[in-house]
């Protein structure tokens, strides 16, 4: 999915989102909830990851 730099900026937080594009990135291995996907703006949508720190926020506010 990374082709450019700014497809490795997480599209919410807009730090390093540390995708590896490839197989053995932790993005393929953590399911991110489908409300934190619908906050992405529509623009970026598909083309970068969400960093492990929103998706670990998302996660912690979530359950209180």
């Amino acid at each position: 999915m990374i082709n450019s730099k700014e497809e490795k900026i997480c599209p919410l937080c807009g730090q390093d989102n540390e995708c590896k594009h490839s197989n053995e990135c932790w993005c393929f291995n953590i399911k991110v909830p489908q409300e934190l996907l619908y906050r992405i703006p529509i623009e970026k949508r598909g083309k970068a990851c969400i960093c492990k720190s929103c998706i670990d926020k998302y996660n912690k506010d979530i359950k209180g």
